[in-house]
């Protein structure tokens, strides 16, 4: 499989200079093609984890609760059981609790599933990293295709034409979990003399536009109604005929010519 040039980008395109690849980097310089390990833990940590946190509090209070009153038994009274007493503070501290737990937890699999490739532009090599360690190397003369998606939960191909004839490939997933980890792919397809793909945003725009599309042009087939090029680009004069013609198929407005029959 040979593809040396990007399927989402028309021939001829290239990258604007405002639209040029902005990567993570490595604190040696190196290239990061995929996500980083923070990238991926920091939105489940910061966001996720404290409202799950948050939801099971109670329980934790409850907890820290029969703790103190356990200390309290044995004659212990100090500082820590004052600020426990409240029971808005064996809350808040519960929370705490959890979350630090959960959010360790939650780390252990991010490390397990990470794998991203590292390129080093300044000696033309590239890495395969798994977890923390790097199992596989390659020079980027070696690259054949270079290949993603830019919505979430695509994986990226790296194809590697060796020395002998042997050839084998690299998938890194999520390469689409934002534009940095998106870029380090474009960075590498620009490195290795294929044509770089076009930002993320753009392909994100790009995509939901078809999928619009598609669903339009389905709608528009169970009413009979007929398609024109125009409503791929102007999704409101689609939906403002889309709503004419309801209306004429529910008897509330009169027909005109060419459109479907109740």
């Amino acid at each position: 499989m040979a593809v040396k040039a990007s399927s989402t980008e028309g021939p001829g395109e290239q990258p604007s200079r405002d639209d040029a690849p902005q990567p993570r980097r490595t604190r040696s310089g190196a290239v990061i093609i995929g996500p980083s390990i923070a990238g991926r833990y920091r939105p489940g940590a910061l966001i996720g984890l404290p409202l799950v946190s948050v939801l099971l509090s109670p329980f934790a209070g409850a907890g820290l609760q029969q703790w103190r009153r356990g200390r309290l038994g044995d004659g212990h009274d100090g500082l820590l059981e004052q600020l426990l007493a409240p029971a808005w503070t064996q809350l808040l501290v519960g929370a705490a609790l959890l979350w630090a737990l959960f959010a360790l937890w939650g780390l252990i699999p991010v490390l397990v599933t990470h794998r991203v490739a590292l390129l080093d532009e300044a000696d033309g090599t590239l890495g395969l990293r798994r977890g923390l360690r790097v199992v596989d190397r390659a020079r980027v003369a070696e690259v054949d295709y270079a290949v993603g998606e830019a919505e979430r939960g695509s994986l990226a191909l790296i194809g590697l034409q060796q020395a002998g004839g042997t050839s084998h490939q690299w998938v890194i997933p999520e390469i689409g979990w934002d534009s940095a980890s998106f870029d380090g792919l474009r960075v590498l397809q620009g490195v290795a003399g294929l044509r770089p793909a076009p930002s993320r945003a753009v392909l994100v725009d790009l995509a939901r536009s078809r999928r619009r599309v598609a669903r339009d042009r389905e709608l528009a087939a169970r009413l009979g109604m007929p398609w024109h090029p125009c409503y791929e680009d102007d999704a409101v004069a689609f939906r403002t005929e889309f709503d004419r013609v309801r209306r004429v198929l529910g008897g509330q407005e009169p027909a005109r010519p060419g459109d479907p029959k109740p």
